[in-house]
C-alpha cells in the first residue's frame, strides 16, 4: 500500500514539472518591437529650448582649415575687452584689422580666418542654413551667447596657401541671450533642419542680400524660435516681396 502511495505521489510530482515546464515555454518573453525613435525636435537649441540644434552635419571641405577658434565680436566698433590682457585671434584696434565683412544678420558676427591649403585659388561657400553655436553650449545648457544663422549661402574666395580673414554676418536664434561679443567662442554646429527656417532660407536662395531689412527678417525668425509662432502668410509674403 505505502509502496502504491509512493509511486502516485512520484507520478503526481512528474506531472506538476511537465506542467510546469510547458507554462514557462508558452510564458517565456517574446522578441520586444524594434524600437521606432520619436520625431527630432527641431526647436532644439532656439530661443529658450534646451539641448543642441538638429539638422544635417557640416564640414568644411578637406584642405580647408581654420586659424584660431571663431570669435564673436562687432565690427566696426570699438572692444569690450581690456586690450592689454584679450587673447582673440584678430586686431582690437579696428583699423588694423583685415576682416571682410560677408553675408547679412544683426546681432552676430563671427569672425573666422580660413586657410586654403591648396596651391589653386578656391571660393568657400557657407551653405544657408547653417548653425553656429556658442561654444559654453555644452550639454543641456542655453549656453550665454545667441546662436547664428546663415539666412544666404555666402561664398569666400581663398587664395592659395594663403589665409582669408572673414567677418561672417549671422542673425539670432535666441533673442533672450546675448549677443555676440569679442569674448565668444563659436563652433559649426547642423544646417537647420526646422522646418519654418528651412522655408525661410529656401525663399531667401534667389534674393539679393537684403540690406536695409535685417531687423524685419530678425523678427520673422524671433517668431519661429523664440514666440512660438509658425512662418505666416504675412511673413511669407514679405519674404517673397524681397528683390
Amino acid at each position: 500500500m505505502k509502496r502504491k502511495s509512493y509511486l502516485l505521489f512520484a507520478i503526481l510530482i512528474a506531472v506538476g514539472v511537465i506542467y510546469s515546464s510547458c507554462k514557462k515555454q508558452t510564458q517565456s518573453p517574446q522578441p520586444e518591437k524594434p524600437y521606432v525613435p520619436i520625431h527630432q525636435n527641431t526647436l532644439a537649441g532656439l530661443g529658450t529650448h534646451h539641448g543642441f540644434p538638429t539638422g544635417t552635419h557640416y564640414s568644411l571641405p578637406s584642405y580647408v582649415h581654420i586659424i584660431g577658434s571663431i570669435r564673436g565680436g562687432t565690427l566696426g566698433k570699438s572692444a569690450d575687452v581690456d586690450k592689454y590682457t584679450y587673447q582673440g585671434t584678430f586686431p582690437i584696434d579696428q583699423e588694423k584689422a583685415n576682416y571682410l565683412s560677408y553675408g547679412t544678420g544683426t546681432y552676430i558676427n563671427l569672425y573666422i580666418a580660413f586657410y586654403n591649403s591648396l596651391g589653386t585659388n578656391v571660393t568657400l561657400t557657407i551653405p544657408g542654413g547653417l548653425i553656429f553655436c556658442d561654444s559654453l553650449d555644452v550639454v543641456d545648457s542655453l549656453g550665454i551667447y545667441q546662436k547664428g544663422y546663415i539666412l544666404q549661402a555666402i561664398n569666400i574666395p581663398l587664395p592659395a596657401h594663403d589665409t582669408a580673414f572673414a567677418c561672417i554676418r549671422a542673425y539670432c536664434l535666441n533673442h533672450t541671450l546675448a549677443p555676440s561679443s569679442y569674448n565668444a567662442v563659436y563652433y559649426i554646429g547642423p544646417i537647420t533642419n526646422n522646418p519654418d527656417l528651412n522655408q525661410i532660407s529656401t525663399i531667401m536662395i534667389p534674393k539679393q542680400y537684403p540690406f536695409g531689412s535685417e531687423y524685419n527678417i530678425q523678427s520673422i525668425i524671433w517668431n519661429v524660435t523664440d514666440y512660438g509662432l509658425t512662418l505666416d502668410s504675412a511673413s511669407i509674403a514679405y519674404l517673397n516681396s524681397l528683390p
